[in-house]
């Protein structure tokens, strides 16, 4: 009978022992990886550039669009860093759908407020893998009651494609600026 209850003592033991150790005090978790940071002597890191050839080709006609406009682009955004989640009790769950995604370019008013998001679409969208992605954020973007446009990776077709983009943001913006004045 005593064994009995050494053995329950002991499994307890262990699953708190567990659970301390994988689940413990998160602060001294974040405190441990800012030693390991500032004991690093080895630095594998090289500088990249922030744009594709692809999305900096559609980025000078969309700059030259938006600057007609007097918005503002802000080229390969977090979804975190523009969306909270709503539903506290699943927050780390569903803050992993949104924390390393990113949308190619969000265009915003002279206050940098949100009006757009735009997304290029190249052949790698054809995939099973893309294709649940982009449905995400599709299924996201209407949500939260902000347009996400989505774009042909076609460089002679940009023109034409932001022109029509151009007139649907501008009319937000027009709309924001008057729902703005009333209040």
């Amino acid at each position: 009978m005593n064994w009995i209850i050494l053995l329950i003592l002991a499994i307890i033991v262990s699953i708190i022992a567990y659970y301390v150790m994988n689940h413990g005090d998160k602060s001294n978790s974040s405190e441990q990886n800012n030693k390991s940071i500032n004991q690093l002597t080895y630095y594998p890191y090289e500088k990249k550039m922030l744009l594709t050839k692809t999305e900096y080709a559609f980025y000078m006609v969309l700059k030259r669009k938006c600057d007609e406009n007097n918005l503002l682009i802000c080229p390969k955004v977090r979804m975190e860093d523009f969306l909270n989640v709503t539903d506290r009790n699943n927050i780390l769950k569903f803050r992993g759908y949104i924390k390393s995604r990113h949308i190619d370019f969000m265009i915003c008013d002279d206050k940098l407020r949100l009006l757009a998001g735009l997304e290029l679409d190249d052949r790698s969208h054809q995939n099973k893998n893309a294709a649940d992605v982009d449905n995400f954020k599709n299924k996201v973007f209407e949500t939260v009651n902000m347009p996400l446009f989505r774009v042909n990776t076609s460089p002679e077709s940009y023109e034409s494609q932001l022109d029509s983009i151009m007139k649907n943001i501008i009319n937000i913006n027009r709309s924001n600026a008057n729902h703005m004045a009333k209040r």
